[in-house]
């Protein structure tokens, strides 16, 4: 069945050779593979395909094209789909793993045998270190996530929901996805996933930088509002509480009664504390599947500040989101700021 249909596998790539080289690898052993790979160059150096590689895709006769342009995901997502040759269309990233040999053909051919219209990509984070893994409780969790990698969608399909947007280095995924499911399609969740890398060796400070670029540019997108506005709500209220200063004496001007309550301030913050270790520590988390074993009795603890550290961060992006909105940023402007943040 699905081998009378053609595939244009998409990879944005900003990495280096040796996971370029690594991925086409892994293709290599799919038992379904594309008629044709399009890589998009976003990095400064040229990419080198080892011999042996292109050897084996010319035998198979799989057209590898790369295309060298310094662009954002988004961006480059758009330039693949425009090269592409053929009406179905696979989004990986350099930083995802396929483990199943089978997984384009099974997913493809339950997108055939459905008639579906597209099939959401499923994405596992993985994570190996002690800190790696308290970053993802902090994150993304252990739950399978719902992203662009991983997808496959019919060029018909892609046109409808319309282009990514080229103009932001992050959230441009979330927000075509936001449009795609606004829509009236015949579309399901791919059955195999793939797995994300990407936080393999990274630091906290690596998430904590990318964390404040991704939300500073994305901010805007229309599917992130809900979640600013429950930011700054959170915000008024805490400062609302924290700036009444109960214990110098609330008179009633009729009767002279006083009304006191002692160590209010510390009786506040500690209920902040536990309401937030409470959701933020425990609840999110077992929602993105962390087991209670792996929280309890410490990793609650620093789950809950890292988490606190990149709440305030996001805060601060939404806010820089605000003021530049505020200053009417041109785009001109608006893109050379992002250029420090690539």
């Amino acid at each position: 069945m699905s081998e009378k249909k053609k595939i244009s596998l998409i990879i944005p790539s900003i990495s280096k050779e040796f996971f370029v080289n690594d991925l086409l690898k892994n293709i290599c052993l799919w038992t379904l593979k594309p008629s044709e790979i399009i890589i998009i160059n976003t990095s400064e150096k040229k990419i080198q395909i080892l011999n042996e590689l292109n050897k084996f895709f010319k035998k198979k006769k799989i057209n590898i094209k790369i295309i060298k342009k310094n662009l954002y995901p988004g961006a480059a997502r758009n330039l693949g789909v425009l090269n592409s040759s053929y009406d179905y269309i696979v989004f990986l990233d350099m930083n995802t793993v396929v483990y199943k040999r089978d997984w384009l053909e099974v997913n493809f051919n339950f997108l055939i045998k459905k008639k579906l219209e597209g099939l959401r990509g499923q994405t596992y984070y993985l994570a190996n270190s002690y800190k790696e893994k308290i970053i993802r409780a902090s994150t993304f969790g252990k739950r399978v996530l719902t992203t662009i990698p991983g997808s496959i969608y019919t060029k018909k399909t892609i046109q409808k929901v319309g282009k990514f947007s080229s103009i932001t280095r992050a959230g441009e995924d979330a927000d075509w996805l936001s449009r795609l499911n606004n829509l009236n399609l015949r579309l399901d969740d791919s059955i195999e996933p793939i797995y994300y890398k990407g936080l393999y060796n990274v630091s906290y400070l690596d998430i904590i930088i990318k964390w404040f670029r991704n939300y500073s540019f994305s901010a805007n997108f229309p599917h992130l509002k809900r979640q600013k506005d429950l930011y700054f709500l959170i915000l008024f209220i805490f400062v609302f509480f924290s700036a009444i200063n109960w214990n110098s004496s609330w008179i009633n001007l009729n009767t002279g009664i006083e009304f006191f309550i002692p160590h209010i301030t510390k009786i506040f913050l500690g209920l902040s504390a536990i309401i937030y270790i409470s959701i933020r520590g425990f609840y999110i988390p077992m929602i993105k599947k962390i087991r209670l074993k792996y929280l309890l009795p410490f990793n609650i603890i620093i789950i809950s500040f890292f988490s606190f550290i990149l709440d305030l961060v996001k805060l601060l992006a939404f806010s820089l989101s605000y003021f530049l909105k505020w200053l009417n940023l041109d785009i001109k402007k608006y893109k050379k700021l992002q250029t420090l943040f690539r």
